[in-house]
């Protein structure tokens, strides 16, 4: 077994007389992953359901031996190593089979080094049965940075789709124009943030801080919906739930501490109703209890998000922690249970000193973070894609930054990016019909709707002596040249009908309705 170390051995190496026992492989034999990402190793397993897999790092310095079960019989396993190792995290989720069906199991694994990645270089690679085994190679490379760049597509677009939206080139000075109700895409090509973004990102914590950092002076940001309409007497924030390790000072909190308090109702992170005068009274306790009393019922709608931001000095504590909050009506109570994240992990919206902002024009940062981006790491492309959604967004310029911080790990590279876009209502101009003596009705138009955009073109026609009336709509498509093009076909000639043209988008009226002549 010694010499297969030497080279690549294929798929399935056993010779064909001995087909019919167990045999395993690998899909490919030689695997390449950015320090810090998560690489998806391969397998293929024939005549059995188990099988073995080690790792061992050239200069044998690291190993770790991994068990394998293919849970539905469909004989691949494709195993995801998660090279980033953190600083404050368990051995859980370091290893995992992509399928829910499967099952990876970590058996042993050597003291893994003071850093919280593994060395880059070359990895030997060895799945086995009791009877057969296949050598190949994982080799986990420096992680590099090629720029940013911002497309507005349409809702729904795959991420390998994006190339057709409209996009802006890395921190160019002109923006992104997207018509309300449009995705922004905007990627980050930096590598080696995958492992970091296995996580849940601190920022959707039931409470999140600013600055993660043990006994500093921070903003906690407090955040939480309600599952039914409250009509809120009093709200209770409980660091000490479950022995949990309250800040030291939570005792001396005042309404001086607040910095905003209210209800976002669409969902953006933005509080669109203060809720600030109706604080009556507050109560603390060295058991890590806030209490904010309101001098009326305060109304939070179902799925409305209730948002309060404050300073409060961290506890000298490292790691999740958990935390509750009430919030007590007259006839209903809320409850809400989470974590606040102290330390490393928690530095940064993302964690581990990676920070994600989307801000207004003139900086105007949302209470809750991130509240209106998707994040997702997307591997094919070696970088972090954030999706924002436009429909609740006011009109007016927008900046998304990346920034990380002297804080992260080494091995992450150090960067500072930022994309803006501008959010514009949707705009639609009816260019021509062809009323005549047929019965077909071109309807053609041109908007500023992200290309991909689906939207419903509705005819209305109507016998000016009032004989007949129909109403057609029409699926259509944004083109890439921002046109659409819909065709109708009507009971009589179009000549004989006062028509009517109109467009929406998820049920939003966007234009007319109008005559298009």
């Amino acid at each position: 077994m010694l010499v297969g170390l030497a080279g690549i051995a294929a798929p399935f190496a056993a010779p064909a007389a001995a087909q019919s026992g167990p045999a395993v492989g690998f899909g490919d034999a030689q695997t390449t992953v950015a320090q810090g990402d998560v690489a998806t190793i391969d397998l293929q397993l024939r005549n059995t359901d188990q099988a073995t897999l080690r790792i061992r790092s050239a200069d044998q310095k690291y190993q770790a031996t991994l068990r394998v079960r293919d849970g539905d019989n469909d004989g691949m396993i494709r195993v995801r190593a998660n090279t980033f190792r953190g600083i404050d995290r368990s051995d859980a989720g370091q290893f995992t089979a992509q399928s829910d069906a499967d099952e990876v199991r970590l058996i042993a694994e050597s003291k893994v080094t003071e850093a919280s990645v593994l060395d880059t270089g070359r990895y030997n690679l060895i799945v086995s049965t009791a009877e057969t085994s296949v050598a190949g190679v994982l080799t986990i490379s420096e992680p590099v940075v090629t720029g940013s760049d911002v497309r507005a597509v349409a809702p729904n677009t795959p991420l390998a789709a994006a190339a057709n939206g409209s996009s802006n080139e890395s921190n160019r000075d002109e923006d992104i124009t997207a018509a309300r109700g449009d995705h922004v895409r905007t990627r980050f090509a930096v590598g080696g943030l995958g492992g970091i973004l296995e996580a849940p990102t601190p920022a959707a914590n039931l409470v999140y801080p600013d600055d993660s950092a043990p006994g500093v002076l921070t903003t906690h940001t407090v955040q939480t919906s309600p599952n039914k309409s409250i009509s809120a007497r009093s709200l209770t924030i409980d660091y000490g739930v479950d022995d949990g390790t309250p800040p030291k000072d939570v005792y001396h909190f005042s309404q001086s501490d607040i910095e905003s308090i209210g209800i976002d109702e669409t969902g953006d992170g933005y509080i669109d109703r203060s809720i600030g005068v109706a604080v009556q009274n507050i109560q603390t306790g060295t058991d890590g209890r806030i209490t904010l009393s309101f001098d009326r019922p305060v109304t939070i709608p179902e799925n409305h998000t209730f948002r309060l931001a404050y300073a409060m000095e961290n506890p000298e504590a490292i790691g999740s922690q958990p935390v509750a909050v009430r919030i007590h009506g007259r006839q209903a109570t809320h409850r809400d249970r989470g974590t606040v994240l102290y330390g490393p992990a928690g530095q940064g919206t993302l964690g581990y000193g990676v920070d994600l902002q989307l801000t207004a024009a003139g900086g105007d940062t949302p209470t809750g973070s991130l509240s209106g981006v998707e994040t997702t790491y997307d591997a094919d492309a070696g970088g972090l894609v954030a999706t924002i959604d436009t429909s609740t967004f006011e009109t007016g310029e927008y900046q998304v930054t990346l920034d990380i911080s002297e804080t992260a790990p080494d091995s992450v590279p150090r960067v500072s990016l930022h994309e803006s876009f501008t959010v514009v209502e949707p705009d639609v101009t009816f260019t021509s019909n062809s009323a005549s003596d047929d019965t077909r009705l071109s309807v053609t138009a041109d908007t500023n709707l992200a290309p991909g955009s689906s939207v419903i073109v509705r005819v209305s026609a109507d016998q000016p002596t009032g004989g007949i009336s129909q109403v057609l709509n029409c699926v259509g498509t944004v083109e890439p040249d921002g046109s659409v093009d819909c065709e109708f076909d009507l009971s009589k000639s179009t000549s004989d009908f006062d028509i009517d043209v109109s467009m929406q988008r998820d049920g939003v009226i966007i234009a007319g309705p109008t005559d298009p002549n």
